[in-house]
């Protein structure tokens, strides 16, 4: 199957469904689940509060942390043709969500980078990313049909990324801008969420969308896309139980701009195979999830993604 063909089957399933974020599968057996997602700044120089933990099959109030490793081949330099440098990018991630009412809530996440390229030109960077912060509005609480026995759910959120971390105006001048621990600007995020469930079975369809601003430098990335369309199965048992994932994500990145100028091979699309399991023990959740790259189209193909891998624990308040 081609790339075009991949993204026209997403889009017609995203426009039928018009949708969005996930939460509970039953919350009276699953209430100790709870899977983030990530968002990423094409090579991950960003997280997203949006998307780590509102997508959640737990209780509504928890903290916990998270781990992403992300690897990606990439040119040494614009006279390259090969994509000969390794690049290496994890992620520790501290995060949390609290309820202030029956149907808003609140969510924030902080970022800790470890950034590696190794090839001709090795370079390392390490320290706190930008921080979000996130409302939540339940617009539609879980709502049972009496006749089919299927359950839906409908959630709106807002948020906002505060840059903490330095950007690298030169680290912005290679054949991957994203290699950085912050875009240094302000930046807005909005996002729905779709849950349909029939008894131990659910199917979550969610988006979300940052709008990006420039920075001190005038250097703005492109803005970001992602769809994600999932499905799971919950298996109980008499301390918690297990959940198992398997998604289809599409990724879409606009060009970067400065001094409001679009620069070239800085935009791009990717799509790819998620693959999720969870258990749960009593206030106790743990996590691992895969990420298989289906098409990598990058900056011009300067920049291949390779794969994601995630681990995250989490703590029931």
């Amino acid at each position: 199957m081609t790339r075009i063909q991949i993204k026209n089957i997403f889009f017609i399933l995203f426009l039928s469904s018009s949708v969005s974020w996930a939460n509970h599968l039953e919350r009276s057996s699953v209430e100790n689940f709870s899977p983030p997602e990530e968002d990423c700044d094409a090579c991950g120089c960003t997280t997203s509060a949006m998307s780590n933990g509102i997508e959640s099959l737990m209780t509504n109030k928890f903290i916990g942390v998270r781990y992403l490793y992300q690897h990606y081949r990439a040119q040494e330099d614009a006279f390259s043709k090969e994509l000969s440098q390794k690049q290496n990018f994890q992620t520790t991630l501290l995060w949390m969500r609290y309820p202030i009412s029956d149907r808003i809530e609140v969510a924030a996440a902080l970022p800790y980078h470890f950034h590696e390229k190794k090839g001709k030109n090795n370079d390392k960077i390490s320290g706190f990313g930008d921080m979000n912060v996130t409302g939540i509005v339940h617009v539609l609480k879980p709502k049972i049909d009496e006749e089919t026995k299927v359950q839906h759910r409908i959630s709106l959120a807002s948020g906002l990324k505060i840059p903490i971390a330095k950007f690298d105006e030169q680290s912005a001048e290679t054949t991957n801008p994203s290699f950085q621990l912050g875009t240094g600007s302000w930046d807005t995020q909005l996002a729905m969420h779709y849950h349909l469930q029939y008894e131990k079975n659910a199917m979550q369809l969610i988006t979300d969308y940052t709008i990006k601003s420039s920075n001190k430098k005038k250097y703005r990335f492109g803005n970001q896309w992602n769809q994600l369309v999932q499905i799971q199965r919950f298996f109980p048992t008499e301390t918690g139980g297990i959940n198992a994932k398997i998604g289809f994500q599409n990724e879409l990145y606009e060009a970067n701009r400065q001094f409001g100028e679009k620069l070239p091979k800085t935009k791009g699309d990717l799509q790819l195979m998620k693959y999720a399991v969870e258990a749960s023990y009593q206030r106790i959740n743990l996590g691992v999830e895969f990420y298989q790259v289906l098409s990598s189209n990058l900056n011009s193909k300067e920049v291949e993604a390779k794969h994601r891998v995630g681990f995250f624990v989490n703590y029931s308040l």
